[in-house]
């Protein structure tokens, strides 16, 4: 699993405040992912998630019950925070929690680490924001 992640926040017709809103969530999103809280896996948009080197949503959508699913979300969440301890990840690294592009379709928070710029992007679905994209550019 990758330690890091890029994460795009999508959402329609957001002003520049209600994205810088976005921070918070992609910010609480990380964390949880990154903690193994089982509420990652509502954060979480699933049928199109990647991170850096798995297309997780190819994964997800080829699983036929919605229990199988299930399980799925929460090894997801329990795997990459493992991943994420084991190579010496800590949430406390990042820094710089920022906006780094708005349009009506998107919005991409970046945080600072030592590994690199960490990178997310978050989907609407529903009228609730979901993670959909984490990575890292070193």
């Amino acid at each position: 699993m990758p330690l890091v992640a890029v994460l795009s926040i999508t959402s329609c017709d957001k002003t520049k405040s209600e994205a810088t809103g976005d921070v918070s969530f992609a910010r609480s999103a990380f964390v949880a992912l990154a903690k193994g809280d089982t509420k990652a896996q509502d954060m979480i948009d699933w049928p199109v998630f990647t991170a850096p080197g798995e297309n997780v949503a190819a994964k997800y959508n080829a699983i036929p019950t919605e229990t199988e699913k299930a399980q799925f979300r929460g090894e997801y969440v329990t795997g990459f925070a493992t991943s994420f301890r084991q190579t010496g990840g800590s949430v406390d690294n990042f820094t710089n929690w920022t906006v780094s592009f708005h349009d009506s379709t998107r919005t991409e928070v970046t945080a600072q680490s030592p590994n690199g710029l960490l990178k997310l992007t978050v989907s609407e679905r529903n009228s609730t924001e979901k993670l959909s994209a984490i990575d890292v550019v070193k």
